[in-house]
């Protein structure tokens, strides 16, 4: 599932379960390729949440979550913040990076 959150509801959306936090803007060309790897691993794993974070509609995300460039993905699990990456990354380093997130 993926969800646009604004930055004040950002708590209450990934308190549960497992997410990953895409911080992102809509002009910035290596988002819309990892997007596009990103949805990839959505449509095969449903039990992963995306929550897209863009930092120039939420400025606040940037400060908060320290991103010095986009794109970033934060992995959380039940809230807590537990790896990041930054940069465009490729499908089977984002999966086997969920799988040590998720299962440990």
């Amino acid at each position: 599932m993926t969800v646009y959150i604004p930055e004040e509801e950002f708590d209450e959306t990934v308190k549960e379960g497992f997410w990953i936090a895409d911080f992102c803007t809509d002009h910035c060309g290596p988002c819309k390729v990892l997007d596009l790897v990103l949805g990839e691993i959505i449509y095969d794993n449903p039990e992963i949440n995306l929550a897209k974070c863009d930092i120039e509609k939420s400025p606040a995300y940037q400060e908060r979550f320290e991103v010095v460039g986009t794109p970033t993905l934060v992995f959380m699990m039940d809230g807590e913040e537990k790896a990041r990456i930054s940069g465009i990354q490729s499908r089977e380093a984002l999966e086997e990076l969920i799988s040590s997130v998720m299962f440990g």
